[in-house]
C-alpha cells in the first residue's frame, strides 16, 4: 500500500482544475463582457436582459454548493479550489526560504522568520517567485473579463494605446491583488472571505464524506504527532470535531499510513461517509452519498441547467457591426434627406402633428430616393403610405374645424 495516495492524485486535481478554470476563457468557453452587458457562452454573445439564462445559472450557482455539502463534503477545498493549491505551495516556499516555522500570514502569529534565514537574499527570491507566479496569474481574471484579441495583442506589444491602457490598468491591478493573496492572505481568504467554506462550515454533516479515527484500535497509536503536523488546517486528526474547519485533503491519512506501515498494521484515519464501516467499498461509498441527495435540491439543480440551456437556444441574434461603406451611406442618405425635408421637418413644431406625419413620409420617400436598393425599402414604402395617410386625415379634421 503507498504511503501517499491522495498527495499525488490530490495534486493532479487541483492542476488540472486551476487549468481548466484558466483555459475557459482563454478558449471562449465562458466570459463576461462589461461593456455590452453581455455574456459570452462558447463564443455566443447572451445578453443580461436574457432572464432564462440569468435565472438558470443563478438557480445552478446556488444549489452546487449544496450538492457538495451533503456528499462531498469539503474535498473541494482539499481536492480542487485553486487558492487552496496557491496557499500551500506558498507556505511551502515560506517554510524552504525563511525557516520550518516560518509564518508572514495575516491570520498567523505574526512575523515569525528563523533568524539564520532572515537575510534579504531570502526575501528577495521569494518575493520574486511570488510576483512571477501573480504576473501568470494575473492572466485569468482578464480573459474573463476582456477580448482575448486585445489581451493577446497587449502580451505581444501590439496593442493600440487605448486597448494597451485598458488592460494595462485591469492587469496590474489583479496582479497586486494575487501578490498579496499568495504573499500575506492565504488561507485567511478560506475562513473568512469565502462563501463557500462559510457555508459548508455553517451546513456541514458527518454524512458526508469526512476523516474518521478508529478509536477501537487507539493502543496502536504511536501520539507522535505526526497526522496534526501534517495537518494543512492544524486541527488534530484523531479528534476532528463537527466545527473544526477539515478540508478532507487526506495528508494525515497518508501520515499515519506512512508511519504504521514501518509495523505492517494499517493506519489509523480513513475517509468514511455516514456510518458504514471500514469494510465498505468506494463504489458503495459513493452510492450512499448520492443516496442522501435530496430530490427537490436535485430538481432545482437539474432546472437551473435547463433554463441556461433554454436561454441560450432562445437568445437574441446578435447584430453584425456595420462596414465603414454602410456607415458612410447611411450619412449621405441622412444629409440629403434633412435638406430635401427641411420645410416638413421645420412645420414639425408645437401641436402640428400633421407636419410631423408629413416629415417622416418626406423622409422616407427620399430615402428610397436616395438608396433604392436598400433591403428596408418595402418597409420605407409603407411608411410613406401610412405617415401620408395619417397627415391626410388631421388635414381634413383641421378643415371641417
Amino acid at each position: 500500500m503507498s504511503t501517499t495516495k491522495y498527495r499525488l492524485p490530490r495534486r493532479v486535481v487541483q492542476i488540472a482544475t486551476l487549468l481548466m478554470i484558466s483555459l475557459i476563457p482563454a478558449l471562449g468557453i465562458f466570459q463576461i463582457d462589461l461593456a455590452s452587458a453581455s455574456f459570452h457562452v462558447l463564443d455566443h454573445q447572451i445578453w443580461w436582459s436574457n432572464s432564462a439564462f440569468i435565472f438558470g445559472m443563478a438557480i445552478v450557482l446556488t444549489t452546487v454548493p449544496i450538492v457538495t455539502y451533503m456528499t462531498i463534503g469539503a474535498v473541494w477545498c482539499g481536492w480542487a479550489c485553486p487558492q487552496n493549491l496557491l496557499s500551500e505551495w506558498a507556505n511551502k516556499l515560506t517554510y524552504k526560504f525563511l525557516g520550518k516555522r516560518a509564518d508572514v500570514r495575516v491570520d498567523g502569529k505574526g512575523m515569525v522568520v528563523a533568524a539564520a534565514k532572515n537575510r534579504a537574499a531570502n526575501w528577495l527570491i521569494l518575493g520574486t517567485i511570488f510576483l512571477l507566479a501573480s504576473l501568470i496569474l494575473a492572466l485569468v481574471p482578464i480573459l474573463l473579463f476582456l477580448p482575448r484579441g486585445d489581451v493577446w495583442d497587449f502580451i505581444t506589444f501590439n496593442a493600440s494605446q487605448k486597448v494597451s491602457d485598458t488592460v494595462s490598468y485591469l492587469y496590474f491591478f489583479m496582479v497586486f491583488l494575487i501578490f498579496i493573496d499568495i504573499a500575506f492572505v492565504r488561507y485567511f481568504f478560506c475562513d473568512y472571505a469565502c462563501f463557500y467554506r462559510i457555508g459548508h462550515m455553517l451546513f456541514k454533516t458527518r454524512d458526508a464524506l469526512h476523516v474518521t479515527y478508529d478509536a477501537s484500535r487507539s493502543a496502536d497509536c504511536a501520539k507522535c504527532n505526526y497526522c496534526a503536523t501534517t495537518c494543512i488546517t492544524a486541527i488534530e486528526p484523531t479528534e476532528i470535531k463537527i466545527e473544526d474547519p477539515c478540508i478532507g485533503c487526506g495528508e494525515c491519512i497518508d501520515a499515519c499510513d506512512q508511519i504504521h506501515e514501518i509495523s505492517g498494521t494499517a493506519g489509523l484515519l480513513r475517509f468514511e461517509t455516514g456510518k458504514k464501516g471500514s469494510d465498505t467499498t468506494w463504489k458503495q461509498k459513493l452510492g450512499e452519498m448520492f443516496s442522501r441527495l435530496n430530490w427537490m435540491i436535485g430538481a432545482i439543480f437539474i432546472s437551473g441547467w435547463v433554463m441556461m440551456a433554454w436561454g441560450i437556444a432562445m437568445r437574441e441574434p446578435v447584430r453584425t457591426p456595420m462596414s465603414p461603406a454602410e456607415l458612410q451611406n447611411i450619412q449621405r442618405v441622412t444629409r440629403a434627406c434633412n435638406s430635401q425635408c427641411a420645410s416638413e421637418i421645420a412645420s414639425c413644431k408645437d401641436a402640428n402633428v400633421a407636419g410631423c406625419y408629413r416629415a417622416s413620409a418626406c423622409k422616407c420617400d427620399c430615402s428610397m430616393q436616395q438608396d433604392p436598393n436598400n433591403p428596408a425599402i418595402g418597409a420605407w414604402r409603407q411608411c410613406v403610405k401610412k405617415y401620408t395617410e395619417l397627415a391626410g386625415k388631421l388635414g381634413s379634421q383641421d378643415t371641417d374645424r
